[in-house]
């Protein structure tokens, strides 16, 4: 039988073995993704990037999948400086390097990556090698808000309900907070249940309280 794969082109089909976590590929898709590097194909370079950090068809290797991110980013692939942010970030086989993180996840935002949005909100909070400054952190947050970050959602939610690194709002906090409720954060759901239980910025309502502990509990596994 003819599988969807078999009719893509060789890099396609590559990226479809990869997304698809189809195991028995991997061997083909390792081989496709060789042979277009030496191509120059920046596209070929970032999913065997993937697969080294993956560990899919090979051994997990970080060592690797940064040369091949690297190669990946100097061919102008966007998504390949989020991964270098990333593996600056938590010391993947290097030495954590929060600064080269920053820099390298400024990068990708600038290309428009969501996940670096966010990633910068994060840097700026945690004072980890980066002083913390909740402003850069709210309006990093609230670009990945705004651009579909659940998790950004959530805590740009509560930066409004506190204030931090913004002016309190608690029409916008709500706001924030149901967007990310509605996009399934639990952690969402039960702040608003709380919120309603004990009119905490909002007039108490038991009902409203119960409608976001019962979709929190809906979600549970």
């Amino acid at each position: 039988m003819i599988s969807d794969s078999d009719v893509m082109e060789p890099v396609e089909r590559a990226k479809y073995i990869i997304r698809m976590r189809d195991e028995p590929g991997y061997l083909d898709a390792y081989n496709i993704l060789i042979r277009e590097t030496k191509n120059d194909s920046a596209e070929a370079c970032y999913y065997l990037a993937l697969m080294y950090a993956r560990g899919q068809g090979v051994a997990k290797d970080y060592v690797s999948a940064r040369v091949w991110f690297e190669k990946g980013f100097e061919g102008g692939h966007p998504a390949c400086a989020y991964y270098l942010g990333m593996i600056y970030l938590n010391g993947l086989r290097v030495d954590k390097d929060p600064q080269k993180a920053k820099e390298y996840f400024l990068m990708a935002a600038g290309r428009g990556d969501v996940r670096a949005e966010y990633e910068l909100g994060l840097i700026h909070f945690k004072d980890e090698g980066i002083p913390r400054d909740l402003e850069v952190s709210a309006s990093w947050m609230k670009l990945a808000a705004e651009h579909g970050h659940i998790e950004a959602q959530f805590i740009l939610g509560q930066y409004y309900k506190t204030g931090a690194g913004v002016d309190r709002d608690i029409t916008k906090a709500v706001r924030w907070l149901m967007t990310a409720a509605m996009n399934n954060h639990q952690g969402a759901q039960v702040l608003l249940g709380n919120m309603y239980r004990n009119g905490d910025g909002v007039e108490a309502n038991q009902d409203e309280a119960d409608r976001w502990y019962d979709m929190a509990d809906k979600g549970k596994v």
